[in-house]
């Protein structure tokens, strides 16, 4: 059914254009010459194409508390990124059927623009041609060889490392090691986000663009170098990199909460209010078992805050933020506060389709196995879309291309984004192992993954085992297996959390009626201090 305040504001704009087109033509000599006036006319054109547009809005499905301004400007951000995305997604296909190809076209690129950089003199980065030239002549490098110049880039030297701007350091996880810092500029995970929407429009075509998309974040500390360089975790927001944030909920100001609890009950109370949301938006499948049960706990607070149009007093909001944040709350709707309660009073049993009937998807990343588990219980009948290949290095590192296959995901290689090379999992500890390109891996084999990419990272060892598990075209499918700083090897066995995941499944299965688990974890073991690190 049509929305009214739509098709009202699509008929005021025709008549305004009709009007103004009625002005671009005037006579001034009544029979003798017609003159047509450019700005009139301009306006006029622009004014019906604002008016087509609130038709077509008025089809859609899209959050009722949405303005008519509001909605166009949801539009033009939404759509205009699906065409952005939409152009690398192509960019990224085209390169499928021969990807050396393409790794070849992204080294010369590379070398040609940072060749004159400190780094790229030092390590003669011009008399690179090939990428067998770049295997013969640049070393494999572990962070050891970058900090230093990491180090003068927070300083706000230019020209050190990449001729790229570089705006952020992004803190690595530290799942390696003590954490890295990767230089990036601040617009490089929204990148990659357009790219991922692009495709989960094509794969989920009762998806509509308009409806809005949960985002569950809590916003990373942001640092600055002596440079003024922002150095802070990949997914880190500023105020002026949330202005354009419309196609999420909670709105800007949401996002930019730092402390989980205050996060997470934003988050449900801006969700819970839209009826047709449309998808999600979260990071890592813990988050998704960490979010229902927090509603599971709060959700009468919730509710009460629903009906009223309030914001709980006892969150911890910056005053600006809440501020804001009551704004665009607006007043209370007691009749989806009803049904908010209706559907949690029944239990967490598919609890996200109940609440968001139109839901069709979750973007999230699986690191913990959670995806079919989740998928039987809160998310029931939704698509847990593991969507992407995720890395501080260099992100995404692939894309899944099949969101409704069961099983570990598998992610396609980016040949126009990074240089990837490849280390047989046997030749890991060896001092100097050969690599392989991407043309020269085998289907079934094990590797740890090398990297290259735009902003001065050359041939970066960062800790990533995979396997690939196919081609797509001909380019490499893989699987993610372990990073090798979380691989238990006291005596040379090499256990890594798949096989403790299966050792723990394992047991369940034996111990069936007896025991059952509800959660776990390996970490480092207490018991004996003195004696080394010992997973337990």
């Amino acid at each position: 059914m049509a929305n009214a305040k739509y098709v009202l504001a699509g008929l005021l704009f025709t008549s305004i254009a009709f009007g103004l087109g009625t002005c671009a033509i005037v006579t001034p000599f009544e029979g003798l010459m017609y003159v047509f006036i450019p700005s009139a006319g301009f306006a006029a054109l622009l004014t019906l194409f604002f008016g087509v547009v609130c038709f077509f809005i008025s089809t859609q499905r899209i959050a009722k508390h949405h303005s008519t301004f509001s909605a166009l400007r949801l539009f033009s951000i939404k759509y205009h990124r699906l065409y952005v995305g939409s152009r690398r997604l192509r960019e990224m296909r085209g390169t499928f059927k021969n990807p050396r190809d393409a790794q070849e076209r992204l080294l010369r690129d590379i070398i040609e623009q940072n060749k004159d950089t400190d780094y790229g003199r030092r390590f003669k980065l011009g008399e690179i041609a090939t990428l067998d030239d770049f295997r013969n002549k640049h070393p494999l490098c572990d962070y050891d060889q970058y900090e230093n110049f990491v180090k003068r880039v927070s300083k706000g030297e230019k020209n050190v490392m990449t001729t790229e701007k570089v705006t952020r350091l992004v803190t690595t996880s530290g799942t390696t090691g003590k954490s890295k810092l990767i230089p990036q500029d601040e617009y490089f995970v929204d990148k990659m986000f357009s790219t991922i929407e692009a495709l989960q429009q094509e794969l989920f075509p009762n998806f509509n663009p308009l409806q809005s998309m949960l985002k569950v974040h809590a916003n990373g500390a942001i640092r600055r170098g002596e440079g003024g360089v922002a150095i802070c975790p990949a997914t880190a927001l500023e105020p002026f990199m949330v202005k354009n944030f419309d196609m999420y909920t909670p709105p800007g100001a949401g996002q930019l909460i730092g402390s989980l609890q205050e996060a997470f009950y934003i988050d449900l109370l801006f969700a819970l209010r839209d009826k047709d949301l449309g998808s999600a938006l979260i990071l890592f499948t813990p988050t998704i078992v960490a979010l229902t049960q927090f509603l599971e706990e709060n959700w009468r607070d919730l509710v009460k805050d629903i009906a009223e149009g309030s914001i709980n007093a006892d969150l911890k909001l910056n005053p600006e933020i809440r501020d804001s944040l009551q704004k665009s709350l607006g007043s209370g709707d007691p009749q989806r506060a009803k049904e908010v309660e209706y559907e949690c009073e029944k239990g967490s049993d598919g609890i996200m389709k109940r609440l968001w009937p139109h839901m069709e998807f979750i973007s999230t990343i699986d690191i913990a196995g959670l995806r079919t588990s989740l998928a039987n219980s809160v998310a029931k009948g939704i698509t847990i879309h593991c969507s992407m290949y995720p890395s501080s290095e260099g992100c995404p590192l692939g894309i899944n291309f099949w969101p409704f296959e069961e099983g570990p995901a598998e992610y396609v290689l980016n040949p126009p984004l990074l240089i990837y090379e490849f280390i047989k999992e046997d030749d890991m500890d060896k001092p100097n192992p050969s690599t392989y390109f991407i043309d020269e891996v085998e289907a079934g084999q094990r590797y740890e993954l090398v990297l290259s990419q735009r902003y001065g990272i050359y041939r970066f060892r960062f800790g990533d085992v995979i396997e690939v598990s196919g081609f797509y075209q001909n380019c490499p499918k893989v699987r993610v297996l372990y990073r090798k700083a979380s691989l238990l090897n006291l005596v040379g066995e090499k256990v890594d959390q798949i096989v403790v995941k299966e050792a723990v499944m394992s047991a369940l299965t034996k111990w069936q009626g007896l025991v059952s688990l509800l959660n776990y974890c390996v970490a480092e073991s207490i018991m004996i201090p003195d004696e080394g690190d010992i997973l337990v």
